[in-house]
């Protein structure tokens, strides 16, 4: 009663060692059970015995023992102290001190020591005055510790040491010092083994920082110095697992700090710190860490860790970051924090990794700086390593957009795109590219995250040593701007064969949409076939009949189409045109000119060609042609017209018919194809004419076969100048026919009636009437001679190069004497058996 203690006990004895002994003690009020209370086995009085000696009965303390502390929280639930052990030393001014405190507090073993002045005063506290406070008071946090204190399952017992001193009149006075063991730990939050823990509460010695009481908890704790230190090992949560943990951290209003975050985790290890600012609610905080990040996915948002899932590491990335943010006010709920806090975020840092897969493809090395503030991403610095690719990148994204803007440069590997093609279109045409070389870029490119249809990219490109279907190309350098699906490149220039084939344009325009590729004022001098072959192998099998003996210089507009079907493209919106400006041999089966030129139209799925001009055999011609090259079947379907004039007989005989012969004349004419096959000679149909003028025809076999017999009769007969040959044709199913054909000399007229098809075969009558053409009496002398012109008249069977000559009035033993010998070798040589019709 005299220190303010109420005490009450059942006895109390006078031990010989111990002096006074209270049994069965009860400190605190009987009355309410909601106050805090002690109870003990015995408590052991501590005498002062001098002034027991003066007639004053004075304790100067007490040895508690076998004690029970109760302070409850709530009608269901209180903090409990077991198994009690203390001494309690009364001093002077009310000082109490504390020694050899030990207890069992929730499973642990906890140990106290201090000097409590003016304890009685301890009786006043809001928590032993048995008032429920409201608020933000100490009530509620109290009863939340002890609702967390039933969660805690422990292996091992803890054991913790603690100091306190202080002044009771003042709570914030009090400092605390606190060491603790825990061997293994189970929580509803995170398990770990081998917890120490270290703690030291202290008043600061300049004047504490005045906050705002709404501010609810950190009003408690504003005028302590708070210094503290976890340890941990094989620390499990839900959402993240270390080998080694450790929190350093101090409180000093208005600051909170994490003075060290360290952990062991995902094969690396973090350090980080961070703080708060009670006062201005500003969070810092910096991190340098190397552990795989698929350890922490569990604490990242649902679409980070979606694109977190598509990345792995066979090193654990580097991370350097530091940062700040406001918190909202502490009034806000919670559903406003996210939003809040976003707003104010600043961040800077830098991320290194090498050896990682990104969605399936291989990085060899990536290194940024980044840099975050005003909902602004930026990475001013990015480096990208991939095989041939190397890049490098600087640009922002805005979080609230989702627009971005990145300037790119350096290296790219095309190969790399491969994996992510999805259609079966975008894998069929990039099968018909082969890279052997990066592309060069260096872009400047806009857009938005959401909508890649709205990029918008400019800049130039590069690309060397590359194939189009085999079709090799040495480079390619080119202005680029893309947007809406639709790409234009700006001077384009292109080279092959070591630089003896180029290409250039004003611009070409490559619809992505419509699958379309545009050519405005091409310029270039490339094989033709090896345009052919890019464009797919049944166009190149179609163009593989006509030959340019060397490049063709040409002009090119117009629309080429992309889409592919069939490896083979589709040719429905084709509309390019081709012009040959320059002279350049040309062949087309047996025919072959130095020079021509004209124009060539690729229109839907016929090749046309007009405006054709060419040397012919020392003359000229003209012509057109159309040809399907997608012609359903084998063979390309086609028509074409032709026209030459004064072509030289000579000439024209020696690339045709024969190297060595004896032919002359100008020779003019025209013929039409009005429809053929070039894979079947019986689907050609036409028309024509041919004129020879002052020429020899002798050598040609099927004309010459009446020229010996005409010899006999008059020597030089049958070799005669031609004054003039003409005549008109038809042809039918691959068979030229004529009624027309007239070759006119001074001393006869030879007339041709018949056919000759594609296969050469000839079937003909030949009427030779002498002296037809005779000045003056030539019809005279060709009646009085007709008796002898039906000698004359025979039919033509057997090919061009070996005509079967059969006269048709006079039998051919009557004929011996103008031939024998060559009558006699027919007579006894077996008539040979023609071969079958060639395609």
């Amino acid at each position: 009663r005299e220190h303010d203690v109420p005490l009450e006990f059942s006895r109390m004895r006078l031990r010989f060692i111990h002096g006074f002994v209270a049994e069965n003690v009860r400190l605190g009020e009987t009355k309410n059970s909601d106050r805090p209370a002690l109870t003990a086995g015995e408590v052991q009085l501590r005498l002062n015995y001098p002034a027991l000696f003066h007639g004053r009965f004075q304790v100067d303390g007490f040895v508690l023992r076998n004690g029970k502390f109760t302070l409850p929280v709530s009608p269901t639930n209180a903090l409990v102290l077991l198994n009690l052990q203390s001494e309690l030393r009364f001093q002077t001014n009310g000082t109490w001190s504390l020694d050899q405190f030990r207890a069992d507090f929730a499973g642990a073993k906890i140990t106290l020591s201090g000097e409590v002045a003016h304890a009685p005063e301890i009786r006043n506290w809001p928590i032993f005055s048995g008032q429920k406070p409201g608020g933000h008071g100490a009530g509620r946090p109290l009863e939340k510790f002890s609702d967390t204190l039933r969660t805690l399952k422990f292996q091992g017992q803890p054991e913790f040491n603690v100091a306190l001193n202080g002044d009771a009149r003042d709570v914030h006075s009090f400092t605390l010092r606190l060491n603790g063991r825990v061997p293994e730990v189970r929580t509803p939050w995170f398990s770990g083994h081998q917890l120490q823990l270290a703690a030291n509460l202290t008043a600061p010695a300049e004047a504490p920082v005045e906050l705002d009481e709404s501010w609810g908890f950190w009003t408690n704790l504003q005028p302590f110095r708070l210094v503290w230190t976890v340890r941990a090992a094989d620390v499990h949560s839900e959402k993240i697992n270390a080998d080694a943990a450790e929190v350093d951290g101090v409180w000093q209003a208005p600051e909170l700090a994490m003075t060290t975050l360290s952990a062991q985790l995902g094969g690396g290890k973090m350090d980080a710190t961070a703080s708060l600012n009670i006062a201005t609610r500003m969070v810092t905080f910096t991190n340098n860490s190397a552990f795989d990040l698929h350890t922490v996915a569990a604490l990242l948002t649902p679409k980070v860790r979606e694109q977190l899932a598509e990345i792995s590491w066979t090193q654990p990335p580097q991370l350097r970051a530091s940062g700040r943010f406001r918190l909202p006010p502490w009034t806000n709920g919670a559903a406003d924090w996210r939003d809040d806090i976003e707003r104010t975020v600043q961040l800077a840092g830098e991320l290194a990794f090498t050896n990682a897969v990104a969605a399936g493809v291989p990085l060899d090395s990536v290194r940024t700086h980044f840099l975050y503030g005003s909902l602004i991403w930026s990475l001013p610095d990015l480096e990208l390593v991939q095989a041939g690719t190397k890049l490098k990148l600087s640009g922002e994204e805005s979080e609230a957009t989702k627009n971005f803007h990145c300037r790119v440069s350096g290296a790219f590997d095309a190969e790399s795109v491969r994996p992510f093609l999805t259609t079966s279109n975008a894998v069929r045409g990039f099968g018909y590219l082969t890279f052997n070389e990066p592309l060069a870029l260096d872009l400047d490119v806009r857009g938005n995250v959401h909508d890649f249809d709205r990029l918008v990219a400019t800049g130039r490109v590069a690309l060397a040593n590359f194939a189009i279907r085999g079709q090799m190309v040495d480079w390619l350098t080119t202005s680029v701007a893309y947007t809406n699906l639709m790409a234009e490149f700006f001077h384009p220039r292109l080279a092959r064969a070591g630089g003896a084939q180029t290409f250039a344009a004003e611009k070409v325009t490559l619809d992505l949409a419509g699958e379309k590729l545009f050519i405005t004022g091409g310029d270039g001098k490339v094989e033709p076939m090896v345009v052919g072959r890019a464009i797919g192998p049944k166009t190149a099998k179609a163009m593989e009949p006509y030959q340019f003996l060397s490049v063709p210089a040409t002009r090119v507009n117009g629309c080429i189409p992309l889409k592919q079907k069939d490896d083979e493209v589709v040719t429905d919106d084709a509309d390019l045109y081709v012009n040959i400006v320059g002279d350049v041999p040309f062949r087309w089966r047996k025919f072959e000119t130095p020079r021509i030129t004209g124009t060539v139209r690729w229109w839907k799925n016929y090749l046309i060609i007009t405006n054709a001009v060419t040397e012919c055999y020392g003359g000229t011609a003209h012509g057109w042609g159309v040809f399907d090259v997608q012609t359903a079947g084998p063979g390309t379907d086609f028509k074409f017209f032709i026209a030459g004039m004064n072509a030289d007989f000579h000439r024209m005989g020696q690339a045709l018919w024969s190297p060595t012969n004896s032919l002359e004349g100008a020779v003019s004419g025209w013929a039409e194809v009005t429809r053929a096959n070039s894979d079947d000679w019986r689907t050609w149909n036409g028309f024509g004419a041919a004129r020879l003028r002052d020429g020899l025809l002798w050598d040609v076999p099927v004309i010459g076969v009446v020229s010996p017999t005409l010899n006999i009769i008059s020597p030089g007969l049958g070799n005669s100048r031609a004054t003039e040959a003409a005549g008109n044709f038809t042809m039918t199913n691959g068979v030229v026919f004529t009624d027309s054909l007239v070759i006119r000399s001074l001393m006869m007229r030879l007339e041709y009636v018949g056919t000759v098809d594609l296969d050469e075969k000839v079937n003909a009558r030949v009427t030779a009437q002498l002296l037809r053409n005779t000045p003056l009496v030539g019809s005279l002398m060709s009646t009085l001679l007709w008796p002898v012109s039906k000698v004359f008249e025979c039919r033509v069977t057997g090919t061009l190069g070996q005509p079967k000559p059969v006269p048709i009035y006079v039998p051919k033993l009557l004929l011996m004497p103008l031939h024998p010998i060559r009558s006699m070798e027919e007579m006894f040589t077996p008539a040979a058996t023609n071969p079958p019709p060639s395609k």
